[in-house]
């Protein structure tokens, strides 16, 4: 006769505390001395107890669920295997990590957002970047849904985010830039309020500031062809500022236009930059690029997420420092 599975009863029995006691302590709630805790964790682990997350679901009304969200994977077509690169890597960390702590990832389609917004039945969201004018971060927490926000920026001191220092980012370009001889650099970055877009702006207004220089920026209203909008931003740059030598475009998809337009006009003589992806590695040649971290910053918002849904507090947000990978 094939022996039975042990349940949350013979924990609880075989530590000598209660069945509340054992569900506190192996999801990680309530207030137990650390050593009690661990000790019901050590007695379930002995007998083989396991969760069952169907009777967990019905209980408390959870299904150790999260979504993630990035608007990304809508833009152009020519881009999308490039988007898709940087969403499933980010997808893909995130999912490792919540596995790990006894949660399933499910990808969330960014099509009619209003929509899943107030139908979405997981514990948590983490979402990719959000363009504020989209009002997401709003609408989730007016459900009270737990929320991290990775890459990305909130006003809303109650959802905690996870960010690559753009400063570190632009320092990492023009350092570069300058090892290289090239001293007149320029930003080309599109005009949304994405955090990617607006934070590198800022944080290259504010070296070019300390550095004393001129900034030299053209802003693109990338829309959702953003290789093309690369390529005339290019041309509208080198038209203003045409002894400009080196560009950073911290959105690949931009860069990838920058450098087809670069090589039009025979200005080999002009460095390029972008994020670390498909597009910086295939390139021909390769591009230099910013590691931005997309990983780290992934399993960090995973880990931010399910503290607050276990325990009930936002947690500190975190922020990356960005490293450069060099291939020219």
């Amino acid at each position: 006769m094939a022996r039975s599975r042990p349940t949350i009863r013979d924990v609880a029995s075989a530590a000598g505390v209660s069945v509340a006691t054992v569900s506190h302590a192996l999801n990680g709630k309530g207030r137990i001395d650390a050593r009690t805790r661990e000790r019901i964790r050590e007695v379930a682990a002995a007998l083989g107890y396991q969760a069952d997350p169907r009777a967990r679901a019905l209980r408390t009304g959870a299904g150790n669920t999260l979504a993630i969200v990035a608007s990304l994977m809508t833009d152009e077509s020519a881009d999308r295997d490039s988007r898709l690169d940087w969403y499933m890597r980010t997808a893909a960390a995130a999912a490792t990590e919540s596995l790990a702590q006894g949660y399933a990832l499910t990808l969330v389609p960014p099509a009619d957002q209003r929509n899943w917004v107030q139908q979405l039945a997981v514990d948590g969201v983490l979402l990719v970047d959000p363009d504020p004018a989209e009002g997401l971060v709003a609408a989730l927490t007016e459900r009270g849904m737990p929320v991290v926000v990775i890459s990305g920026d909130t006003e809303n001191d109650g959802v905690a985010t996870v960010s690559l220092d753009r400063a570190s980012a632009v320092a990492c370009a023009m350092t570069h830039f300058r090892t290289r001889g090239h001293t007149r650099p320029a930003l080309i970055v599109d005009a949304s309020k994405r955090q990617t877009a607006a934070g590198t702006h800022h944080a290259f207004l504010d070296w070019c500031a300390r550095e004393g220089i001129t900034p030299r920026v053209q802003i693109t209203d990338a829309g959702e062809a953003r290789v093309a909008a690369g390529r005339i931003a290019t041309a509208e740059l080198l038209q203003r500022f045409p002894d400009t030598d080196c560009v950073y475009a911290p959105l690949d998809s931009i860069a990838r236009g920058v450098a087809s337009a670069l090589a039009e006009a025979g200005r080999s003589d002009i460095a390029l930059v972008t994020a670390d992806g498909m597009i910086a590695r295939l390139s021909q040649p390769p591009l230099t690029a910013i590691d931005t971290k997309r990983e780290e910053q992934a399993v960090a918002a995973t880990r931010l997420l399910i503290d607050r849904i276990r325990t009930g507090i936002n947690q500190p947000s975190a922020v990356f420092t960005a490293d450069l990978i060099v291939r020219d």
